[in-house]
């Protein structure tokens, strides 16, 4: 296209188009006599960083409070390791304070190994000056996702958010709490920081398209253009800025009639299909079903159907909601699936090779984990937050089976063998006596300290029963024992990696066992506790 009137993706990040209801949202938590960290939310290409680089740019400018404010994009070259988190950290803070603080960025400058307790003593020294940093971290879902970072960082990172001189605000596709793929991680107080309202971002709201349309010199849409222009993108900015740049190609002057905009639709798809892939892609199965029934209908009740499912398809302008109802299907999208196979009936169309059968296989252990209804709730976020991994990232899933592993052993020992008083696992007696009649081995200190790693296998195994003994167990069987048992060589691949390709396939095969393995819990172990009540060995 010959005109942009707006740009879009490249490699400057471009100015922000409306929001000023967001930003002004955010410049007040910040500035407040004590100010809130701050996470923000919303999918793919909607606009966060855009936002964030405008925040950066506004508090820089005004220079009170924060004397210095940190802009690091925390999914480019993301640190694997805690020392390598911390000392990245340290670079970028330097770098940030340099200009007001330039003693302290020289002292982090030289710093060598984890320098933590470095940060903490000039971020000390930076409030005895007077004063503050602001620390934007922007595509937060990286490091969440690695399973090699581990509580300490975050817990070090909750130290220092304490200090009255650092604020946080972070940018994630999902909140930081359902982002967590490991229960120890879970368990961290960093994630307590956070305003627990986190500011959404999603579509342009009226208001924001009407500061967007007076942007356009000499270019006026009528009324009728304007509901093509929703009818086409709802409002999501990088569908409905493209749909503009359209409209604007030739330099139109004048006034917009609806059938100009309605004429643009093919033009503008085959640019806007990579990204509406993706989001269609990021969507659940569920969701995926929920938004061909409100292309079949055109209006769908919010009554009976699932909230997840709708926030999914809104906050990505696939629908409209009005009122009660879901309503105003997204015309791109629909253009998009029509010219897609029928995903929705025919098998040999879903797994005719092997391609789509590592495309399509997703959504059969999707619809696999919703049937599981009585699950531990932070047992089931893992599994959902795994299924998002594939089949694009299968070795960020494996990594994080060490943690589903966890979860899973942690209810069974909260079920067969916790003591109440001391708030931990422990052994009955009476199974070490029958065991040393029966001959067993393999038990050996397990009196007096609790196994640790692959030996809780071998508990699990006794304790349902072998060759030469009975089952003791109270709920588990055999079954959650060989299932377990499978996961657990998976889990060895995700923390010591044998290899540096990771076969999607192999990803799927541990996906399957550890859903498996959840769904055996469901039904052998009673009612779960709530996730927050149990701790995690």
């Amino acid at each position: 296209m010959s005109d942009r009137r707006f740009p879009i993706l490249g490699g400057v990040v471009p100015p922000m188009l409306g929001r000023e209801a967001i930003m002004q949202r955010m410049l007040g938590a910040l500035t407040k006599p004590t100010p809130d960290h701050i996470q923000v939310v919303g999918p793919h290409f909607v606009g966060k960083t855009v936002i964030l680089h405008e925040l950066a740019r506004r508090l820089s400018k005004m220079g009170t409070p924060y004397s210095a404010v940190l802009l690091w994009d925390v999914g480019h070259q993301t640190p694997a390791t805690d020392e390598l988190f911390m000392q990245r950290f340290a670079q970028e803070l330097s770098i940030a304070i340099s200009v007001r603080h330039p003693v302290y960025a020289g002292h982090l400058n030289s710093v060598q190994d984890n320098p933590y307790q470095d940060i903490a003593e000039v971020l000390d020294a930076i409030k005895e000056d007077g004063g503050k940093v602001l620390v934007i971290m922007d595509s937060f879902d990286k490091p969440l996702s690695f399973g090699q970072l581990t509580r300490n960082l975050w817990d070090q990172l909750r130290a220092l958010g304490e200090k009255s001189s650092l604020r946080y605000v972070t940018a994630s596709r999902k909140t930081l709490r359902q982002l967590i793929r490991h229960p120890e991680i879970e368990m961290s107080p960093f994630f307590n920081l956070f305003d627990i309202s986190p500011v959404r971002v999603e579509c342009f709201d009226e208001q924001d398209i009407s500061e967007i349309l007076g942007k356009l010199e000499g270019v006026v849409l009528n009324a009728g253009a304007k509901t093509e222009l929703l009818n086409a993108t709802n409002g999501f900015p990088l569908l409905l800025l493209e749909v503009l740049n359209a409209v604007c190609d030739g330099n139109r002057d004048g006034e917009v009639k609806p059938d100009t905009v309605v004429a643009v639709y093919d033009q503008v798809l085959p640019a806007l299909s990579g990204t509406i892939e993706t989001l269609w892609g990021e969507c659940s199965s569920s969701s995926q079903d929920l938004m061909r029934r409100v292309i079949d209908e055109r209006s769908v009740s919010h009554t009976g159907i699932a909230k997840v499912d709708a926030e999914i398809l809104i906050e990505r302008g696939f629908v409209h909601q009005t009122g009660n109802k879901l309503q105003r299907p997204n015309r791109l999208l629909i253009k998009f699936l029509d010219e897609r196979p029928n995903e929705g009936n025919a098998l040999a169309r879903m797994f005719s090779g092997a391609d789509v059968y590592l495309k399509h296989f997703k959504g059969v252990m999707e619809r696999r984990i919703s049937h599981l209804t009585d699950i531990d709730s932070s047992l089931k976020r893992f599994l959902e937050r795994g299924a998002e991994d594939l089949p694009e990232h299968p070795d960020v899933f494996l990594g994080n089976v060490h943690g589903i592993l966890e979860r899973a052993l942690t209810l069974v020992w909260k079920a067969e063998c916790w003591n109440a008083d001391s708030n931990k696992p422990q052994i009955p007696s009476e199974w070490f006596f029958l065991w040393r009649n029966n001959s067993e081995k393999g038990f050996e200190g397990w009196q007096t300290s609790f196994p640790e790693g692959g030996q809780r296998l071998r508990l699990l195994d006794m304790m349902s029963g072998t060759q030469k003994s009975d089952r003791l167990s109270t709920y588990v069987t055999k079954n959650t024992y060989a299932i377990a048992n499978a996961v657990q060589g998976f889990r060895d691949f995700g923390v010591h990696p044998k290899a540096t390709n990771i076969d999607p396939g192999t990803a799927y095969a541990a996906l399957h066992l550890c859903i498996e393995l959840a769904a055996s819990l469901a039904r052998e172990l009673p009612t779960p506790t709530g996730a927050t009540q149990i701790s995690n060995i």
